[in-house]
């Protein structure tokens, strides 16, 4: 049996379909109330249910309700984050202390094989963004069960087609903070899916091994090399607008703005990141999507 936390959210719906489509037998976790369900993209908990799944509800800000779930469980797979929520669902409460109790619990019920979704770049130095995930990774190491730690690069569905993609609907601005222009590492939501599903497959890391971490990214460029793509495929006349920390964008309305402003400050903390991991795409038979195949996919379904 295979355990889903975030389950609801589009990757970790996406792993649990997949997983059901094998025939494997999956447990998937929703909350009693989750406001952004409807809000973006997300999985219904009631197509989930007829395609299988044993939809059971449970908080990860609720130790006591996570224990229940471990009956039966091999694998446990979080996927939930606090990274596009608000109060009190914030990134320490979900993903630090949040999963913390998720890796006692499975250490208690004797589950084998934890898999986490991490972020690359997290580490004791990260930023407030990501030094959530390092605090889960060590929790996991001391408090869980065998465990592997997935880190991908910055989804392109995110970072290219809702903080880039809002604002170039609102206009021909792209607003990004900070006065640097580093090379970011990508890749695509469904990719990470398909790696996750064959890391739950494979099972836990070797006899002897207590975690392993698995890097995962598919393509690399600057915001600016980025924006100029979409110029060229759309034949908007774009331009860069940088602008400094502490200032809010005016791209776009409001709350809108204010959500797009947290997420590219913190962008503008990520160091020059230009990996591309094709050694974990050969290894698992992955063929990642491109961050231009990705554009003309993302503009071909786009309203003139």
């Amino acid at each position: 049996m295979h355990l889903i936390v975030g389950a609801t959210g589009s990757l970790g719906g996406a792993v649990a379909k997949s997983l059901l489509a094998r025939g494997e037998r999956v447990r998937a976790v929703a909350r009693a109330e989750s406001p952004l369900r409807a809000t973006g993209r997300f999985t219904d908990p009631a197509e989930l249910r007829a395609l299988g799944a044993d939809v059971v509800e449970a908080d990860l800000r609720n130790p006591d309700t996570l224990e229940p779930l471990m009956r039966g469980v091999d694998t446990v797979l979080s996927t939930a984050s606090g990274t596009k929520r608000m109060e009190p669902d914030t990134l320490d409460a979900v993903d630090h202390r949040g999963t913390a109790a998720l890796a006692r619990a499975a250490k208690r019920a004797g589950v084998s094989h934890l898999v986490y979704v991490s972020a690359r770049g997290t580490g004791p130095d990260a930023n407030p963004f990501l030094r959530p995930k390092w605090g889960a990774e060590n929790a996991i190491r001391e408090h869980g069960p065998a465990a592997t730690f997935i880190r991908p690069g910055q989804f392109m569905q995110d970072w290219i087609g809702f903080v880039l993609g809002a604002q170039i609907q609102g206009g021909s601005r792209v607003q990004v903070i900070g006065e640097d222009d580093p090379a970011r590492a990508y890749v695509d939501e469904a990719d990470v899916a398909k790696l996750l599903t064959a890391v739950m497959l494979d099972g836990p890391p070797q006899a002897g091994t207590a975690t392993r971490q698995i890097d995962f990214t598919a393509d690399t460029a600057t915001v600016s090399d980025v924006v100029g793509r979409i110029a060229a495929l759309t034949g908007l006349p774009l331009t860069v607008e940088r602008i400094p920390v502490g200032r809010s964008i005016d791209t776009v309305p409001e709350p809108l703005a204010s959500i797009l402003t947290q997420l590219l400050t913190i962008a503008s903390t990520i160091a020059h990141d230009a990996l591309v991991t094709t050694d974990v795409s050969e290894r698992y038979g992955i063929a990642p999507r491109t961050i231009d195949v990705f554009l003309q996919d993302l503009f071909a379904r786009t309203p003139a």
